[in-house]
């Protein structure tokens, strides 16, 4: 059978077909459904992590995450990629994706303040938050990533009284029934307070369901001088999403200026900071992770700037996204090619 390949043997059904009966041009369209299905369906999903990009929305940038090996994207809200888009627009998002050949596994969701101390702030923020949950479900994805809610002056105990509420009064009810989950990164910012091992134990000691969880991103963690991997075994039952980001402390920088001072720390691509990948990622296979681990590129090494808005990638920074799977899929099983 040497010289055969997958072409000559559809050429040889085709043949068959038509000596069967079977009209020329029913075997022309069987050949080219199954042509197309090999270079425009989406993968069949894998019982492993799913290597992602987080990306804006754009037919660009879904053909690359597919041409670089990666198995899905996380999308980010933009004018393209919302919750106000009708469901002809959304039929139109898949079928893009179904025609790359990726999946898009979640979304993000970082701007309602969960627990804004103005009332009706809070309130309009938990009802955004609905509809990015109900967006998710219309999508068909099963995550929403967001952050944890802010109350400045607050004390930690306040805060994750006030998050529990809203998740069981706002949230929860929805995601139930929609059968989403949602979870909050592990960001240090102003709108997201549970970004230590603390913090976090303090709001699932509140909220026993699993609906919500944490989209662990270990480069938070060394940036506070936490170890990333402890805190992966203590939360490995409510990690829903993980960013895969590195960050590099620079010692020189540091002994000048103190963790108080700037410049001493910066993020990187995966395998070029100091979080340990391969202790990382078996706990998530240890505890048979099947979410989405998807690369957060704010490498500026890796980069150009002014490109964000580009409907495409500079080569750049493609070439660090090319680098980060190519660093990460050596330690994680699933598809080939």
């Amino acid at each position: 059978m040497l010289g055969w390949n997958r072409r000559d043997f559809l050429k040889v059904g085709g043949t068959t077909a038509a000596a069967l009966g079977i009209s020329g041009a029913k075997a022309a369209a069987a050949q080219t459904a199954e042509e197309d299905a090999g270079h425009t369906g989406v993968p069949a999903e894998t019982p492993y992590p799913k290597l992602s990009i987080i990306t804006p929305y754009s037919p660009e940038k879904l053909a690359f995450a597919a041409q670089a090996g990666y198995e899905g994207v996380v999308v980010t809200p933009g004018p393209d990629f919302n919750p106000d888009l009708s469901d002809s627009a959304i039929d139109q998002i898949l079928a893009t994706a179904r025609h790359a050949g990726i999946r898009i596994v979640s979304i993000e969701y970082f701007g309602p303040n969960h627990t804004d101390p103005d009332a009706g702030k809070r309130a309009a923020a938990n009802a955004e938050f609905v509809r990015a949950l109900e967006f998710c479900h219309r999508l068909g994805c099963k995550f929403v990533g967001t952050f944890s809610g802010g109350m400045p002056g607050a004390s930690m105990e306040d805060q994750a009284r006030a998050f529990a509420e809203v998740f069981h009064e706002k949230y929860l009810p929805v995601c139930e029934k929609l059968g989403v989950t949602m979870g909050w990164e592990n960001y240090p910012t102003a709108i997201n307070f549970a970004t230590t091992p603390a913090a976090m134990q303090a709001v699932f000691d509140l909220v026993p369901s699993k609906r919500l969880g944490l989209e662990f991103d270990p480069s938070h963690f060394v940036r506070q001088y936490i170890d990333p991997i402890s805190a992966a075994w203590q939360f490995k039952d409510r990690i829903l999403a993980a960013h895969a980001k590195d960050t590099e402390i620079i010692q020189p920088v540091l002994q000048q200026v103190g963790i108080s001072g700037h410049g001493w720390w910066r993020y990187r691509i995966p395998g070029q900071g100091l979080v340990n990948w391969p202790e990382f990622l078996t706990v998530l296979l240890q505890v048979q992770f099947q979410g989405g681990i998807a690369v957060e590129h704010e490498d500026r090494f890796w980069d150009a700037p002014h490109s964000s808005g580009l409907p495409d990638f500079p080569q750049q920074r493609k070439d660090g996204f090319i680098l980060a799977r190519r660093f990460l899929e050596q330690y994680l099983p699933g598809r080939l090619g």
